[in-house]
């Protein structure tokens, strides 16, 4: 941390601490010291004092037992001395702190970004990872899509895909905060204009002053947090800006009417563990990367279409998607034909009977296809389709009868292979397909 002018940076202030008999802690080393064997100072009889390093270093208390050592969160950095060839040398009671009256000493990583500001800026996913090392909270996205950060596969330095701007800890301190221990602040601040006041308050905690945790996410990916006015210019007859517009005051109306492609798109299923998220999203597109202004469609609205491809891709591209959205319907058909005719079987059967549950869940990921557009996560819909014709086949064989043929789906798509962009069943002999040189450009041969 550099040096700071009060101006900016105001008054560290100290503990709160009532100069009273020892409070008792269970499980506290300290439950049985006054206040006054460790707090020190001018203020004590305002219940406001500084603990000095010697304090702690005393003989009977930390002069030999300090770790050299020691994990905080995930990272294993040097206790002893810490901080010490730095602009500002740290004391015990810098990072060790209690609220007033007898609560034991803790020591959080909510204080490290005051020194260690890079390291939250959020310049690099892996930076996250320090403190946020098993992420396990659960987030929505706009639409309501749940988001269990346990497990994500993307999660692993790749925190930057979702969270993509991250403040920087601030460091100013508000004047207001002087008032705890100075009576005049005017008085304490016009003295020490354009000094640094951190040698002066040696013994306070950091935290005292700068606020704990004060970096924020300050945006995030499309996909995630969904904007109306991003897509939408006018609607029923009023201009949709960013600068008023809230995406809860269209949702009162439209509820959930972008979860669909969401869920898709960060491929989390409702009820399956493993999220698959598209390539696209990966490779670190947005939602207006495909959706865009198209004159074949309300120039209020941005649609997906195969102008979109090209802009990113070779102009041979710009079929794929019509290719894309030909094999989806025609899997889809296949499949739901398969998938009726097991529902059918198990008809009238409890909710408890797996057939039953095996088909319910099928239809439910089905009809997340058809409304909202397998082209967003291609192999993720192939997959669904594949679990699909699974689950009628559950329920044919709980019927005891025998288990019909299954729909032929074709190779699964995955980048690499012909069956990404010719996902048709039904090529009609490579065609209109992109000619032999462009292939042998793409993939490195001549």
């Amino acid at each position: 941390m550099g040096r700071y002018p009060l101006l900016i940076l105001a008054a560290l202030a100290g503990f709160a601490c009532e100069p009273a008999p020892p409070q008792q802690t269970s499980g506290d080393p300290h439950g049985t010291l006054a206040c006054a064997e460790c707090h020190q100072g001018g203020l004590a009889d305002r219940s406001v004092a500084s603990v000095p390093q010697t304090s702690c270093m005393r003989s009977g208390c930390h002069a030999d037992d300090v770790p050299k050592d020691v994990t905080l969160a995930s990272v294993r950095f040097t206790h002893w001395e810490h901080g010490a060839t730095g602009d500002m040398v740290l004391e015990c009671a810098g990072c060790h702190a209690h609220e007033a009256g007898g609560e034991p000493l803790t020591a959080g990583a909510g204080t490290c970004g005051l020194c260690h500001a890079d390291a939250l800026a959020g310049s690099r996913g892996e930076d996250c990872r320090v403190c946020h090392a098993t992420p396990n909270h659960t987030g929505y996205t706009s639409q309501g899509v749940a988001i269990p950060h346990e497990g994500l596969p993307w999660i692993e330095g790749g925190c930057l895909r979702c969270h993509y701007a991250v403040s920087r800890p601030v460091h100013e301190v508000s004047l207001t905060r002087c008032s705890r221990c100075h009576d005049d602040v005017a008085r304490a601040t016009e003295a020490g204009i354009g000094e640094d006041l951190h040698p002066l308050h040696a013994g306070n905690a950091c935290s005292t002053c700068h606020e704990e945790d004060n970096h924020r996410i300050e945006a995030m990916s499309s996909a995630i947090d969904l904007q109306c006015a991003s897509c939408h210019a006018t609607e029923h007859g009023v201009d949709v800006d960013h600068a008023w517009i809230n995406p809860s005051t269209c949702e009162s109306c439209h509820e959930e009417v972008h979860q669909g492609p969401q869920r898709l798109v960060l491929g989390i299923l409702p009820g399956v563990q493993a999220a698959a998220p598209s390539n696209h999203f990966m490779d670190g597109l947005t939602c207006r990367s495909c959706h865009i202004p198209s004159s074949s469609t309300d120039a209020n609205r941005r649609a997906g279409t195969s102008e979109a491809c090209v802009q990113c891709h070779r102009p041979e591209y710009a079929t794929v998607l019509r290719w894309w959205n030909q094999g989806i319907g025609e899997r889809l058909r296949l499949v739901d034909r398969y998938l009726v005719g097991a529902e059918d079987a198990v008809r009238g059967r409890g909710s408890e009977d797996p057939g039953v549950q095996a088909t319910t869940r099928a239809r439910s990921q089905l009809d997340l296809v058809r409304t909202s557009g397998g082209q967003h996560n291609l192999p993720l819909t192939h997959r669904i389709f594949e679990d699909a014709v699974a689950g009628a086949e559950v329920a044919y064989r709980e019927t005891g009868a025998g288990v019909p043929p299954a729909p032929q789906l074709g190779r699964a798509p995955r980048q690499g292979i012909c069956a990404y962009c010719h996902y048709r069943l039904q090529e009609p002999g490579m065609s209109d397909a992109m000619d032999d040189a462009f292939h042998r450009e793409v993939l490195g041969r001549r």
